[in-house]
């Protein structure tokens, strides 16, 4: 408690010398024009600072990364109608400006900087096959492909790190396998299974597989199943790494948006069917994450508090600069939970009188809710022995029951 008080009056006093910083918070998708039509753009905070309207051709935009020294933003659009093989064309934009356009039939999920060269990724599609691709400052010649006639290969993720490219996805034939490649050599495969994203943090690889119940890997082994082996259902799209800790977001059960720190929930996200998050960011201060819940309204969250919506507005990435800037906010405690294990009543720091507590189990189902007391306490004696998790507004904390 001593140790946790001064890291807490350390905190007020930065504040207080006005050594905050202040973030633009950057997103790529798709909002609906005034020609009623769904078209890629780029938003910085809560305005549209690039799109494509009135091009009546590239609908939406599914990665970005901004240049923190010049400024400029790259990011992709695609024209593909949905499950067409036939039309369109994958683009990296530069700003306002066409950088890369790729051949007919191509799609770029992923973008990814290393140097001065840029990378994107995705996949060409053909009469009978789609071939997963990574280019080089938009040369036509892929680095790798996978696929042949009536075959499917795809590429989700990238990253570039010293002219070593690393990629994820998956290839079907027959079968589903999900795949990391390392240049033009397939690293690691996964039957049934898509790698959805990846990461490079000193020296090792970092990536979610699954498409039904995810599990984190590191450097080819297994380093931890996302909700702690239950069976219940769960995809994520996006992971971070940050100082040794993975961050993960996509949704659960019902499309719930969820979010993880390593093997637990961070926050909790009740945003009813067809609600998911797609991208995540953290700036070294704040975990940033994206997507769109299921009235058609993109989403912005930070550290478990949705920042703002807009309706008929889709996220697919995000990307934050911070900058240095004085502030008044007065920094706010965490909320910390006790004794754990508990037998009868459940102590919260932090925590104001009146406010909510839920409750779920491994399942993800609330089995109670209560009101905190003058005491700041909740009685949990009822419930079964077992491992719960305690939600307060979006902060989510673990406890054992004894």
């Amino acid at each position: 408690m001593k140790m946790k008080k001064i890291v807490f009056l350390l905190a007020c006093l930065w504040v207080m010398s006005g050594k905050c910083v202040a973030q633009d918070i950057f997103t790529s998708g798709c909002f609906v024009d005034a020609f009623g039509q769904k078209t890629a753009a780029v938003f910085k905070n809560n305005k549209v600072v690039f799109s494509r309207a009135g091009n009546g051709q590239d609908f939406y935009s599914s990665a970005l990364v901004v240049d923190t020294v010049t400024d400029d933003i790259y990011w992709s659009c695609n024209s593909n109608p949905a499950n067409s093989i036939f039309e369109g064309c994958g683009r990296i934009m530069k700003n306002d400006e066409v950088l890369v356009e790729h051949e007919v039939g191509t799609c770029i999920n992923a973008i990814a900087f290393d140097g001065n060269d840029i990378y994107s990724a995705g996949y060409i599609n053909d009469v009978l096959e789609s071939v997963a691709a990574v280019w080089k400052n938009g040369e036509t010649t892929p680095l790798y492909t996978y696929g042949s006639q009536g075959k499917r290969s795809v590429v989700l993720g990238l990253v570039a790190v010293d002219g070593v490219v690393y990629a994820c996805g998956y290839y079907e034939d027959t079968f589903k396998y999900g795949c990391v490649w390392v240049n033009d050599e397939l690293y690691a495969c996964y039957p049934e299974h898509s790698v959805h994203d990846i990461a490079y943090y000193k020296g090792d690889l970092y990536y979610v597989v699954g498409d039904l119940t995810s599990t984190i890997y590191k450097s080819g082994q297994e380093l931890y199943p996302l909700y702690n082996g239950s069976g219940s259902a769960n995809s994520v799209s996006d992971i971070e790494v940050v100082d040794g800790d993975v961050y993960s977001v996509g949704f659960m059960g019902f499309n719930d948006g969820f979010v993880w720190k390593n093997a637990d929930f961070l926050y909790i996200h009740p945003l009813g069917l067809g609600a998911d998050f797609n991208a995540c960011y953290h700036d070294g201060h704040n975990l940033y994450y994206v997507g769109w819940d299921h009235h058609d309204r993109g989403i912005v969250f930070r550290d478990g508090e949705q920042l703002y919506s807009d309706d008929l507005h889709w996220f697919y990435d995000v990307f934050v600069k911070s900058s240095p800037l004085a502030t008044d906010e007065v920094a706010k405690e965490p909320l910390v939970v006790y004794p754990n294990p508990v037998s009868e009543k459940l102590r919260f720091d932090g925590l104001d009188e009146g406010e909510v507590v839920g409750v779920f189990n491994v399942y993800g189902q609330a089995v109670m809710s209560a009101k905190a007391g003058p005491n700041r306490k909740i009685d949990v004696g009822a419930l079964a022995p077992g491992l719960y998790w305690a939600r307060v507004g979006n902060q989510v904390m673990p406890f054992v029951k004894e």
